[in-house]
């Protein structure tokens, strides 16, 4: 698939108010401030939210685990791209490289973005992608950080 890609970043993991009750978001933001969300699983969300705020886990959680893995066999995470937008549901690739070569691995972009942050990788979506999926500020009205969820 073709198309430009922009870099992005995590703006923060939130709960944002839906039927039957809370359920975690991870925002995107590009260097226009366009704001983009993508659902998550509330295990993500956590892991994601760690690795924001650099806390390290006294057992590796499994996006550690997985970093771990690929640094131990001599690869190196080089980025993440959230590629397509199919009936609701986000795609994404994580591009390794190992030994001079590349290769693309699909991935869920929630563990896409947990696994980039741990790695400093690159978190790059296609403009095509966050055209689609951008939201406005009005639409963030009522969320609600994952920091204060956990907190309580």
């Amino acid at each position: 698939m073709n198309g430009t890609t922009l870099r992005v970043n995590i703006k923060g993991v939130y709960l944002i108010e839906k039927a039957p009750g809370p359920v975690p978001i991870v925002l995107l933001e590009d260097d226009m401030k366009r704001i983009m969300p993508i659902y998550i699983g509330l295990s993500e969300a956590i892991s994601i939210n760690s690795a924001l705020n650099h806390e390290i886990p006294p057992r590796p959680m499994t996006h550690d685990l997985f970093v771990t893995l690929v640094e131990r066999l001599g690869s190196k995470i080089e980025s993440i791209l959230i590629d397509e937008l199919n009936e609701g549901i986000y795609y994404a690739r994580i591009s390794v490289s190992l030994d001079g070569k590349s290769f693309d691995i699909d991935a869920r972009p929630s563990d896409s973005i947990a696994i980039a942050l741990r790695c400093a990788a690159p978190i790059q979506i296609r403009e095509s992608v966050l055209s689609e999926a951008v939201i406005t500020k009005d639409e963030l009205a009522n969320v609600l950080p994952l920091d204060n969820y956990l907190a309580s």
